[in-house]
């Protein structure tokens, strides 16, 4: 069993590889790999969580500064009571989002491996989605997650199916010795012994010889 992983950094890498001859042409592997980098492109991961923490902690200060503005400006108490509902429902708001984005990329994914594997698995090759070295499943996407996400395709080659495309291959191509081997005729396999020779209609006989007798001048004189 042969590997190749697509490490994924903005997209898919789209490196040809040395490892790839003999199981993916040029053509089908750039055709493969454009597949999965347009569906990051329609729907993007969320990228790194410690982004979101700080986006999230300017949206806050940002908050604050402007809640404490207007209660010196009007002063009223109630103004700083909304701080803690505002807080509250922004990091709702974050969290719901960023699950979401999440859970539709691998989702989206996940389906294109399923539906290459439907047809390359009679190939002997498999697609694996993987997150953070382990396997993404459609019962497991909630409970992979962690600060930073790092995602790649494995390509999985089976050698027993080019072993058994080879052995295919070897038994319908003739060999050199079948190609240089030249059949005896059948009068190899005849047998002589059972021949009748006086049968006058046996097309085995033997042919009469083409040899005369020597030229004899007291015969000829006899004749005259």
């Amino acid at each position: 069993m042969k590997t190749v992983r697509l490490s994924f950094r903005k997209k898919f890498d789209d490196q040809y590889t040395f490892d790839l001859q003999n199981n993916l042409t040029i053509h089908d592997f750039h055709s493969i790999v454009g597949l999965f980098n347009q569906a990051a492109r329609l729907r993007a991961p969320p990228g790194p969580k410690i982004f979101w923490f700080g986006t999230l902690f300017t949206m806050w200060m940002t908050a604050a500064t402007l809640f404490y503005l207007l209660w010196i400006h009007l002063n009223n108490p109630y103004i700083l009571v909304i701080l803690p509902a505002f807080i509250i429902t922004s990091s709702l708001f974050m969290i719901w989002l960023h699950r979401h984005r999440r859970t539709e990329f691998e989702k989206n994914i996940l389906e294109i491996c399923c539906r290459l594997n439907a047809t390359e698995n009679i190939r002997g090759i498999n697609f694996r989605f993987v997150k953070n070295g382990l396997d993404v499943t459609p019962y497991r996407i909630q409970s992979l997650s962690g600060l930073k996400a790092s995602y790649a395709i494995d390509i999985e080659f089976d050698d027993r199916f080019n072993a058994l495309k080879s052995r295919q291959f070897n038994r319908s191509s003739p060999s050199e010795d079948d190609i240089g081997y030249i059949l005896p005729p059948k009068s190899a396999y005849f047998n002589h012994h059972v021949v009748d020779e006086k049968d006058a209609s046996c097309m085995f006989q033997d042919s009469p010889p083409s040899w005369s007798p020597p030229y004899n001048e007291k015969s000829v004189h006899q004749l005259v």
